[in-house]
């Protein structure tokens, strides 16, 4: 038999550990589906906090008779709401508003609820102590129980379990705080509150069983073709899709490649600097589908390549799953190739520090800088370190947003480079998936612009090419008439304007 007391502060604890949990989870899923996660990771967790104030005030409201009766019922409310807020969230796809307003919603009654448990518990534990003892014991479980959760989250159920159980889990913590009041005060419980117990506990076991078909259902509203594969890493939620012979790959929502023309990108991105430095030596940062490495063990004379990813998840899926194996051709096989999975800034500033190591050319293949972790690698800082590590004769080149529909993000990436000591050249090339698509070009040798096209005519190889010519190869660098980038800053780390033309910008033109 537990103590009733033993039993009110065990429940506390997980409370603590489950509320966190649920916070991050809707936080995770808003930025998701909804993009831009700094403004909602700090519109969710400020609407649960505003809503648990008035939930905190709203149980003042609760009569001392039923303080045990509505503590368990608002942790099987929880149970309830928390299991289903995800996959009902996805229900509400495709319309926007209705999705935000949604989304929203459910983070407010998720913290409504939360803000009532903790008076209700400190209420209820005035019989074992005194007030100063009470309140202090009571908050200090609830704090304890939020760092395992957050621990838990960022290494466990977000990578491991993903949004498809981590709010099963969570609903059936809630559950488990339900049965330790039960067993601590079973004498003052009514057996009504047992079968209610047993239908909510019922509940969640039948949805965790169809869990996986039902969001499935539901994910695939997200997406107009059918999903063939779907994974969710620590960092990132993977889809790829299919229609007829063309496979989609999806980051977070966002196309990154369609088998259709994606080798008008990769092919850029390789080619075309390889044409104006020789390389042997090369390092490329992001890649991680495999395609950039594709492109470059066509050529003999390549040494060795450096690939820096973070997400050793998604690295592996494109090792591994037979759909993105056809589409980089097994390229992480070769021999030439060494992966690191490590932060790509942490990974250069560390090799620029112990000078242990340079290179002919750095490919910079990464996600549009849409927050402020994926920024770092868009500013001038990164940029000069690069600058540090690369040979006198090498290249950089990074993928650089549309010079079209975000013209801001693409003069920024352009003047970033331009600060960081780089001769800087903008480029653009048509993707019809994606549209005009932008690159920069740095050196640390200064060509005009004949030079720098008879280098590439010269060197350029297309018998390892499905698009590029020569001709088109020369073409990238022409901008069209009055094209400039005055006025635009250069993003830094303490500055991250990017961000902010990014967000301005690629619905200028659309």
């Amino acid at each position: 038999m537990i103590h009733p007391r033993t039993s009110l502060k065990a429940s506390i604890f997980f409370t603590g550990f489950a509320g966190i949990v649920a916070e991050y989870l809707l936080s995770t899923l808003a930025s998701y589906l909804l993009g831009d996660s700094i403004f909602q990771w700090t519109m969710t967790i400020s609407i649960m906090l505003l809503a648990m104030g008035i939930g905190a005030r709203v149980s003042r409201e609760i009569n001392d008779k039923y303080l045990l009766t509505s503590l368990i019922i608002t942790e099987m409310c929880l149970s309830l709401v928390v299991s289903f807020s995800v996959y009902l969230s996805y229900l509400q796809a495709p319309d926007s508003d209705r999705l935000s307003v949604f989304i929203y919603s459910m983070c407010f009654l998720i913290g409504l609820l939360i803000g009532m448990e903790i008076p209700l518990a400190v209420r209820i534990n005035e019989s074992f102590e005194e007030l100063r003892d009470n309140i202090s014991s009571i908050l200090e479980k609830d704090y304890l129980g939020a760092l395992p959760g957050g621990i838990l989250y960022g290494y466990f159920f977000l990578p491991k379990l993903g949004l498809l159980y981590t709010p099963v889990i969570v609903g059936t913590l809630n559950l488990l705080v339900a049965a330790l009041l039960f067993l601590g005060f079973s004498t003052r419980i009514s057996k009504k509150f047992y079968f209610l117990y047993g239908l909510v506990f019922s509940l969640i076991i039948c949805f965790s069983i169809f869990a996986r078909p039902l969001y499935l259902y539901a994910e695939q509203r997200f997406y107009r073709d059918p999903i063939v594969a779907i994974k969710q890493t620590k960092y990132q939620k993977i889809v790829l899709t299919r229609w007829k012979n063309d496979y989609l790959l999806y980051l977070d929502g966002h196309l990154q490649l369609s088998t259709v023309d994606e080798y008008r990108y990769h092919e850029t991105i390789v080619h075309i600097p390889m044409s104006l430095t020789n390389a042997r030596h090369i390092l490329v940062i992001g890649g991680g589908d495999g395609c950039v490495l594709r492109e470059l063990e066509k050529y003999p004379g390549v040494e060795d390549i450096v690939l820096v990813d973070m997400d050793k998840e998604f690295v592996q899926f494109a090792m591994q799953n037979p759909i993105m194996r056809r589409i980089n051709k097994d390229s992480f096989r070769d021999k030439r190739v060494n992966i690191y999975f490590e932060d790509g800034f942490k990974f250069v500033k560390d090799i620029s520090t112990k000078g242990k190591r340079s290179f002919d050319l750095i490919i910079i293949d990464l996600t549009d800088p849409r927050n402020l972790k994926s920024s770092r690698l868009y500013t001038k800082e990164f940029y000069e370190v690069l600058y540090n590590i690369l040979n006198p004769h090498g290249a950089i080149i990074t993928q650089a947003s549309s010079p079209f529909f975000a013209k801001k993000a693409f003069c920024c990436i352009l003047n970033s480079v331009s600060s960081a000591h780089f001769f800087s050249y903008p480029m653009d090339m048509n993707v019809p998936s994606f549209g005009e698509w932008g690159f920069v070009l740095g050196m640390k040798q200064r060509l005009d612009k004949n030079q720098l096209k008879a280098r590439i005519f010269y060197n350029f190889n297309e018998q390892y090419t499905r698009y590029l010519t020569r001709e088109k190869a020369i073409s990238v660098f022409d901008m069209g008439k009055n094209f400039s980038c005055k006025g635009i800053l250069p993003n830094t780390l303490i500055n991250p304007v990017i961000l902010h033309y990014y967000n301005d910008s690629m619905w200028e033109l659309m």
